[in-house]
């Protein structure tokens, strides 16, 4: 099962705060194999942000890789989590695999 890269993604300077707060709202809305369409109106009720923010913390996330936008439903993008999300290992190896490599 794919899981979100945390040490990928903390370790990016291009992520604000409003960018982790959504990233962290976005764990339990989104998926990996579909789409889910979202309401920025509503994230935005939820976490007390102006819509401007939102949007914007959306975008980074893109341009981030982290999620991708999918098809528009009526007025409403969805988005999902990227899959490139998960393959840091392939960028960058972990520790683990450089300890076990010179054992």
């Amino acid at each position: 099962m794919a899981h979100l890269n945390g040490m990928m993604i903390a370790r990016s300077p291009a992520f604000g705060r409003e960018a982790y707060k959504i990233l962290w709202y976005l764990t339990e809305q989104l998926e990996f194999d579909s789409f889910a369409v979202l309401n920025i109106g509503e994230i935005s009720s939820d976490l007390g942000l102006k819509s401007q923010a939102v949007s914007r913390a959306l975008r980074t996330l893109i341009d981030g890789g982290v999620i991708e936008r999918g098809p528009r439903v009526g007025q409403r993008s969805s988005f999902r989590f990227a899959p490139t999300v998960t393959e840091y290992s392939k960028i960058r190896p972990s520790r683990f695999t450089e300890v076990s490599a010179s054992a």
